[in-house]
């Protein structure tokens, strides 16, 4: 009767945050990533041609495409020069498939979003999972409010983006690898293979579970060598066999999304998309197989792990605390982390620090003591590595764009400090301080909830009181962390609900702003007016105003890369309004 009240209570939780996550997007615009990802899987699944996007694996893709297919869209974004012609022509061409092809865009928006739905799902389930396997009922409970609940979790669920697919491959093929290494059959082994292709599939920083799970190899070896079977050369070879089996699940679903997809253009595209890639040893190698049949599958993902790895080299010109820089910044993504959290978080994290705090001294750090605390936390030992590696690659990063980066860390995170609670809980003694406790854990969790349910449905701008909220958060970031065109079709509701017959707009994002507006909208750029009194005598909106946070951010920074024509000007003028926390509205006569 207990187990299915808890079930119970995992289903209406998973039921209640999946809610929130639909009913949150209904009025979203798609945001820029959407637009190629939406025509790329779109073309893989009809074309069987792999030209678009190969910066991301298909997976995601596909899964937001198929319920389009059923749609019987109009295919003359497939007779445009960005199919036909262009290197790469992803951006005009989901453009011209979803807005500029007489199909239901608003449809389009949202069938696409729901299947990407699942991978919160499956995350949040495996959590509660693992956590009850690791800690016990409490603990896996605490871990799938705080898993189910984050808003950074929520907003990104809903996206047709590769982040929460990368999360949850990185969590499942974790668990499955961690299980296989425990029990070594055919059926793990087999499961845990799969696992980490999917993985592959799901992102190209995933790739990094191969060092990974190498790595758990050989630390799993030192803690049990004695019990194991296998010597440590039989284990690495059954290791070099799984992630064998991965790539073959990795190659067989390019394979058969590259049917239609030519030797000869894929040799071309690839030679044109690594032009400027600077390490040559590692370019040349995946020009060679593109053409080659078999290994053509391979080489089409080896030129999207070189594209994101040249990306994350050369990083993205971005706005972050007063400053804009393409090199990015080592403190971008532990300040971005500590201030997109809910304080909430933060003081359950500080509880389980003084948790730990309370057992070091009682530890004897002797080699022995080690290889029994690593046999006896194995799974913990791993979850902390791959925070350490992930965290450093992160850091040292140039492409600082977002803690949606961040999110494969998650899970793993909540999972420690749950389980940390719920451990601190069981050495209390007292029922006093036990109540007390409980009292406190409640309060935390309640806090949790409501920082969720207060920035509802606008997720993506969540951040906590220490930079003022979602209202203040654009004055420390902006980009994916609050302003990635969600709110197009939220600007054209209000402009629509306040008779606006004009208004210049300046958009950061790929939706098609004259589908929402029509003629309603006049384009505006920085480079525009040069100030206010500009704006007053050349303005062909009466006034009004509407610039993207992204974008009147960017105006930061060094005064010598904006002069003379930028939006700091606005800065001297209140908004009439700030449409979901992205777009600010001015009226200036």
């Amino acid at each position: 009767m207990y187990m299915n009240k808890t079930k119970l209570f995992v289903g209406l939780i998973i039921f209640l945050a999946t809610v929130l996550a639909v009913t949150s997007f209904w009025d979203d615009s798609l945001i820029v990533d959407e637009i190629p990802h939406i025509g790329a899987g779109y073309s893989y699944l009809t074309q069987k041609d792999m030209r678009l996007n190969p910066e991301h694996p298909p997976l995601a893709k596909d899964l937001a495409a198929l319920p389009l297919l059923p749609l019987k869209l109009n295919q003359d974004a497939f007779q445009t020069e960005s199919w036909q012609k262009d290197l790469n022509g992803q951006w005009k061409f989901g453009r011209a498939l979803i807005f500029d092809s007489g199909n239901n865009a608003e449809l389009i928006t949202r069938l696409v979003k729901l299947p990407m739905l699942l991978f919160f799902i499956f995350s949040a389930v495996l959590v509660f999972f693992w956590g009850k396997k690791l800690y016990g009922k409490k603990a896996s409970l605490i871990a799938l409010i705080l898993f189910s609940f984050s808003p950074t979790v929520l907003a990104h669920s809903r996206f047709v983006t590769t982040d929460m697919p990368a999360l949850f491959g990185v969590l499942s093929a974790t668990y499955f690898f961690i299980r296989w290494l425990k029990n070594q059959n055919k059926k793990n082994f087999f499961i845990a293979g799969s696992a980490l292709g999917i993985a592959l599939l799901t992102k190209f920083s995933t790739f990094l579970l191969v060092p990974f799970l190498f790595a758990l190899v050989l630390i799993y070896f030192f803690a049990f060598r004695n019990k194991l079977k296998a010597s440590g050369l039989k284990l690495i070879a059954r290791f070099a066999l799984l992630v064998t089996f991965a790539f073959a699940v990795v190659w067989s679903i390019y394979g058969l999304q590259m049917i239609n997809y030519s030797a000869e253009r894929q040799y071309a595209d690839t030679r044109d998309n690594l032009l400027t890639f600077g390490n040559r040893k590692l370019a040349e190698p995946v020009i060679w197989a593109s053409d080659k049949s078999i290994l053509r599958p391979l080489a089409q993902y080896g030129l999207g792990l070189l594209m994101v790895t040249q990306r994350s080299v050369g990083g993205n010109t971005t706005y972050f605390m007063g400053e804009v820089s393409r090199s990015g910044w080592r403190s971008y993504f532990p300040i971005i982390y500590l201030i997109k959290e809910p304080l909430a978080w933060w003081g359950l994290v500080l509880i389980a620090l003084l948790g730990i705090s309370t057992q070091v001294k009682s530890l004897k750090l002797k080699i022995k003591s080690v290889k029994d605390w690593t046999r006896n936390h194995f799974a913990e030992v791993a979850m902390l590595l791959w925070l350490a590696i992930y965290w450093f690659v992160s850091i040292r990063s140039n492409l600082n764009i977002g803690v949606r980066h961040l999110l494969p860390i998650y899970p793993f995170a909540i999972l420690l400090v749950s389980g940390q609670l719920a451990r601190l809980a069981c050495r209390i003694k007292k029922k006093i301080v036990l109540n007390s406790c409980f009292i406190v854990l409640a309060f935390f969790l309640g806090w949790y909830i409501f920082e969720n349910l207060s920035v509802y449905p606008y997720y993506l701008t969540y951040f906590n009181q220490l930079v003022g909220g979602p209202r203040g958060g654009y004055e420390y970031a902006v980009d994916s962390n609050l302003d990635w065109g969600q709110d197009l079709k939220r600007l054209s509701q209000w402009v629509e609900e306040n008779n606006i017959s004009k208004i210049e707009f300046d958009y950061f994002g790929w939706a098609n702003p004259t589908y929402y507006l029509d003629d309603r909208y006049i384009w505006a750029s920085s480079t525009k007016y040069t100030d206010a009194r500009d704006f007053t005598a050349n303005n062909q909106s009466d006034g009004w105003l509407a610039v993207s946070a992204s974008f009147l951010q960017g105006s930061q920074g060094s005064p010598d890369q904006y002069k003379p024509v930028n939006y700091l000007w606005l800065k001297n003028h209140t908004p009439v309004t700030t449409i979901g926390n992205s777009i600010f509205v001015y009226r200036i006569k």
